[in-house]
């Protein structure tokens, strides 16, 4: 399944077979001659790490994508230590959202808001939009789903992830046959919902007893939660919903130009439906004021803001820094 074809490749060229290794939080290997010491922190997706690297010139700290508003701030807290008694001789810190207004957020606003929401409008349709490979949104709107008497709809494309996810305990993801869910059965090429349209394990899940069509949807569809989203707002021509369905976007607000256009895509759906829009959403990212604390508590001897438009701003948390140059060497030693 992880095998890759190079691009561009000849027809019938055989996939590259991909060499995986695994490892968990605390425990070390080795790349050539550097030791890796890699401790789980809290993201938007599982999986996240940061990392404390042994070179010669001491070590390096990556932090990744990190936040501390998350539902585990305990992980990030558990990194954040260990960094700061390696004493590193650089940090490498993600910037994403450091320019950001600060803002009470966590994910256990987002269940709180959303769940008020539903819970006002018992007989409301209800659609939310969110990424669904961020597990704690998964997690929040299952449970939402369930505490108002409804079920989760997802996606054919979505039982991949519950299939695989749901086997790792630590998640407390649902799998795709529980009597929560429910899995939306898309038109494919005849339009028919022909057998034939549905291959691999998209015919598998597509057959199951939980799969229902959009018209079987729409028959009661105030007796569920829609975790849809964008590219499936066509389905929303046969689910029929009335005025006053709900559009809950759980993800974050428009930040290029493609997005903008595809934001108004959205909006032309709402208004042709008559829906409400609502923005309820907890970022994977930590906002200034956090990385600010984090730099400060790791005091390493150098730091590298990446993954930022304004590494300027880290100024306010040391002096210590050195904006990157795309292409450009840096010797540690001479830090």
């Amino acid at each position: 399944m992880l095998d890759f074809l190079p691009k561009p490749s000849k027809r019938g060229a055989k996939p590259v077979a991909r060499k995986i290794n695994e490892f968990r939080s605390g425990c070390r290997f080795k790349i050539g001659s550097l030791e890796v010491h890699p401790i789980h922190v809290d993201h938007s997706i599982p999986g996240a790490y940061g990392f404390i690297i042994y070179t010669s010139a001491g070590p390096v700290v990556y932090t990744g994508d990190i936040r501390l508003h998350g539902a585990r701030p305990e992980m990030t807290q558990e990194f954040v230590s260990e960094a700061k008694a390696a004493k590193p001789v650089a940090l490498i810190c993600e910037g994403t959202r450091i320019i950001d207004i600060p803002m009470e957020e966590s994910e256990q606003r987002v269940f709180r808001e959303a769940n008020d929401l539903v819970a006002g409008h018992p007989n409301a349709p209800v659609f939310a939009d969110f990424n669904f490979k961020d597990m704690d949104k998964v997690r929040t709107f299952y449970r939402i789903a369930k505490e108002n008497g409804r079920k989760l709809v997802v996606k054919l494309k979505d039982c991949y992830y519950l299939k695989y996810l749901s086997q790792d305990p630590n998640l407390g993801i649902p799998n795709y046959d529980y009597k929560d869910i429910v899995i939306y059965k898309p038109k494919q090429v005849s339009g028919t919902y022909s057998d034939g349209d549905y291959y691999g394990e998209d015919a598998t899940f597509a057959s199951l007893p939980n799969a229902k069509t959009a018209a079987e949807i729409s028959q009661n569809l105030s007796r569920y939660l829609c975790a849809l989203g964008y590219f499936s707002f066509a389905s929303l021509i046969d689910m029929k919903p009335p005025p006053g369905a709900l559009y809950i976007h759980s993800a974050s607000e428009p930040y290029n130009e493609e997005m903008v256009l595809s934001q108004e895509r959205v909006n032309n759906w709402l208004d042709k439906f008559g829906m409400e829009r609502h923005q309820i959403y907890c970022s994977g990212h930590a906002k200034g004021t956090d990385l600010f604390q984090i730099v400060k508590e790791i005091s390493a001897k150098m730091l590298f803001p990446i993954h930022t438009e304004h590494p300027e701003m880290y100024v306010r948390a040391t002096r210590n820094m050195t904006v990157i140059e795309e292409g450009k060497a840096y010797d540690l030693l001479q830090q």
